[in-house]
């Protein structure tokens, strides 16, 4: 057994269909892909395992690869409106968070003068869904967590992290 095993396809599926199983699907209408500030979308990409055991793109790239989290959008459709100003993407936002955890950035600050860097952001942008004159400020986050309230968006994080 490799200490890559557990990225086999075989255990990635045994993990998400375990999650699969316990989220329930709802209507996605508050979230129409033209009123929205960003737009995540999976997309299937090659990851690379480098010699020395790194992953080419970092495990940002590879978590992104593997995984459709679309399914966030029916977690918090509930707490959304199709009135007021467009909101950002909720899998977006998730996956920023989850982004800074996964690079450890303590500080939310710093994070998001990388993610508005133009080379050094580029990557946590595309695979979020961010457009570069709409990245999302502290505020934001905050709001997004308020909207949601810390119970619903603690345990969507705690998912996310367990899936990574």
């Amino acid at each position: 057994m490799t200490p890559f095993d557990k990225f086999n396809i075989s255990n990635v599926s045994k993990k998400l269909n375990t999650i699969n199983v316990k989220l329930p699907i709802t209507n996605y209408e508050p979230f129409p892909r033209d009123a929205l500030r960003s737009n995540y979308m999976f997309k299937e990409r090659f990851v690379k395992i480098l010699h020395n055991g790194d992953i080419q793109g970092g495990f940002t790239k590879m978590i992104t690869s593997l995984i459709n989290f679309s399914f966030v959008r029916s977690l918090v459709a509930h707490c959304y409106s199709i009135k007021g100003p467009p909101p950002y993407d909720p899998v977006s936002v998730f996956l920023l968070e989850l982004f800074r955890y996964i690079d450890q950035y303590k500080n939310m600050d710093k994070f998001l003068e990388v993610l508005r860097d133009k080379d050094r952001g580029r990557a946590y942008r595309t695979y979020a869904g961010i457009i570069e004159e709409n990245i999302p400020t502290k505020g934001t986050f905050s709001n997004f967590k308020a909207r949601l309230g810390s119970r619903l968006y603690n345990k969507i994080f705690h998912i996310l992290v367990g899936v990574f």
